[in-house]
């Protein structure tokens, strides 16, 4: 015989179809089961475990419990008819019909399970039975074939029956009929069942208690060490987990404990030396304000003077001058003279402001910007909010205008900006600035290092125990906001 080809009909595209559905179908499954808890996973497989042995279980000792009563009852109908026909004839012989009556009725009051017994003479006709209320004539539609050793099993409104045919004496005296009801031994069958699957409950039950204690003593551990994490993650380092046992979870625990130890320890080093850095960084900035003072008065005091000095020299000179063309000399010189002194006088009050520790910051920035504007013939809208009612701490005042300073020089640098919005407020002990320009823009995380301004603006603010932030975008503009608290909460 020659095996026949092809694919079949789960060849080709329904195959695929068929593949990628239980895929989908696996990955949809080990999606949930990765995001449920352990102690949910742990319980399931229990429960899962329990309730499938439970049921193989019940099913097979029904079914074999079902086969094994099938055969017995099958036999009992037989033995039952066989010893009942061999008392049955001699009744007959005899015409005996009250004995062979007695003798069914006391086999059936004897034998639970036989749920009736008749014979029938050679014509077919019902000699005695055992029924109460009359004789069922659908049973004598129930043929027996001659293959069938007399024996067949039918359905009932009672339940199942199996029916047995014996002849009389060669079927010269009639036929025997009896008939063994499943009925009781079902009800036993359906007994131990039930008893199987509330012990199947109870086990489950047993099952899901066991595993909650179990999942107790595993996941105690594990959730220490997820909180003591959590603690580590916003910082704690002094967070540790009590060791529960020895086994690998203790271990795993230990050596937490020691990473965490050691994350503390350098933790504290990074800190000391940030400390250490930040008091540098302090002094250094403290030490530029100083000498940025100095020379502003080493400007304004002694190069001032003595500019002024020349100039009004020079008027003498140019009063008593002989000649037009030396006069016209003395005259260009004392414009450079005048320029120069105007410059020097300039750069001394952006070196150090006398308005910023005269008048404040807000006076100071309104200054500035004025000069600004001037300057560069950028148009700047300075608001302040907040900032005029009263003075602030002279590190808060000098870092603020420091930052908004080199804000606005990097505009001028980098930004080709045709205006420039400065916002200021003081609120909730708190210095609130924001610096925007409609400029150029970048982007922040490629010039960051480049660019020593921001990071000498930036170093500020985090001595001031501020942040700055700087958001920009090529092409369109950039915006400086800064964040500072004053000491104590002063609002």
């Amino acid at each position: 015989m020659r095996a026949l080809k092809g694919r079949g009909p789960w060849g080709g595209r329904p195959r695929t179809l068929l593949v990628g559905a239980l895929g989908r179908a696996g990955a949809a499954f080990w999606a949930v089961a990765d995001s449920v808890p352990i102690r949910v996973k742990i319980i399931g497989m229990v429960l899962g475990t329990a309730c499938l042995v439970g049921s193989f279980a019940t099913v097979h000792v029904y079914r074999v419990m079902s086969r094994q009563v099938s055969e017995h009852l099958r036999e009992m109908s037989r033995a039952v008819a066989g010893e009942l026909s061999a008392h049955a004839g001699d009744f007959i012989l005899v015409n005996d019909i009250y004995g062979l009556d007695r003798l069914l009725r006391e086999a059936r009051a004897n034998r639970p399970d036989l749920r009736y017994a008749f014979v029938l003479d050679p014509g077919g006709q019902v000699l005695v039975h055992t029924f109460e209320g009359g004789f069922p004539h659908d049973l004598l539609r129930v043929r027996h074939r001659a293959k069938d050793a007399g024996t067949i099993r039918f359905l009932t409104n009672e339940g199942s029956v199996w029916d047995t045919a014996v002849p009389i004496s060669g079927g010269a005296a009639g036929i025997l009929r009896v008939g063994i009801s499943e009925r009781r031994s079902r009800a036993v069958i359906h007994f131990l069942v039930r008893d199987l699957l509330l012990t199947t409950l109870l086990v489950m039950a047993g099952g899901v208690l066991l595993s909650g204690l179990l999942t107790w003593v595993l996941t105690r551990p594990l959730k220490s060490l997820a909180e003591a994490a959590r603690r580590i993650q916003v910082g704690d380092y002094s967070a540790r987990v009590r060791e529960f046992s020895r086994d690998e979870a203790g271990r795993l625990i230990s050596a937490f404990n020691e990473m965490a130890e050691r994350l503390e320890a350098a933790e504290a080093e990074r800190a000391g030396r940030e400390a250490l850095r930040r008091e540098l960084m302090g002094r250094v900035l403290v030490a530029q304000e100083e000498e940025r003072a100095r020379i502003a008065r080493e400007l304004h005091d002694q190069v001032g003077q003595s500019i002024a000095s020349l100039m009004v020299e020079l008027k003498v000179l140019q009063g008593v001058a002989g000649c037009e063309a030396a006069r016209a000399g003395v005259e260009r010189l004392r414009h450079t003279l005048t320029r120069e002194l105007e410059g020097i006088h300039r750069l001394s009050v952006e070196l150090r402001p006398p308005v910023l520790d005269d008048l404040g910051l807000a006076a100071a920035l309104d200054l500035y910007v004025t000069e600004f504007m001037e300057q560069h013939g950028i148009e700047v809208d300075f608001t302040p909010i907040g900032v005029e009612e009263g003075r602030l701490p002279a590190p808060v005042e000098i870092g603020v205008y420091r930052i908004i300073q080199e804000a606005l020089t990097n505009v001028v640098r980098h930004a080709e900006a045709r205006r420039v919005t400065v916002i200021l407020e003081r609120r909730a002990g708190r210095i609130r600035g924001v610096v925007e320009d409609d400029g150029t823009g970048f982007v922040p995380g490629k010039v960051r290092g480049g660019r020593v301004g921001l990071y000498g603006m930036e170093e500020r603010a985090q001595l001031l125990g501020g942040r700055l932030h700087v958001d920009s975008e090529p092409g369109r503009g950039t915006m400086v906001v800064l964040d500072v608290p004053l000491p104590g909460g002063a609002g």
